[in-house]
């Protein structure tokens, strides 16, 4: 995981045969997941692991989803996903994150629009973001 200035971060992805549908390309939940999984590499890298979760009873959930699917994205290719909060569409207690997939050639193949919040396990309610976790995602130091 790369972490930039503006604090946009990205990792890279090969695409396996696991991925890929009789179509021959990415299956459309395949998306999700590599698109959840950078998030988890995100919080998780920045101290906001599962165990610090289940200790604190605080933890991330996805309220709305927005896919674009712009490419094809085939067998043993390269992918770069790129992720940042978006801050103009962050208030309160939810946030906005917008990740991309990009091609080896740079072009955009997937972009994910994902609302979520930071939810009290214990009350089964949205919270407003803590230090901790605004650092994790990103919009804070």
């Amino acid at each position: 995981m790369t972490v930039h200035k503006n604090k946009t971060f990205e990792c890279e992805v090969l695409i396996r045969e696991s991925l890929i549908d009789s179509f021959g390309h990415m299956n459309n939940s395949r998306y999700l997941e590599l698109f959840e999984q950078a998030r988890w590499d995100i919080i998780d890298g920045r101290g906001f692991s599962l165990r610090e979760i289940v200790k604190n009873g605080l933890g991330p959930v996805v309220l709305e989803v927005n896919l674009k699917f712009s490419k094809e994205i085939k067998l043993r290719e390269r992918i770069r996903i790129v992720s940042e909060v978006e801050p103009e569409a962050s208030r309160g207690k939810t946030m906005t994150m917008k990740q991309i997939m990009l091609n080896e050639r740079d072009e955009v193949c997937c972009t994910g629009l994902f609302v979520f919040g930071l939810f009290d396990l214990k009350a089964r309610k949205l919270v407003s973001p803590t230090p901790e976790w605004s650092r994790a995602i990103g919009i804070a130091d």
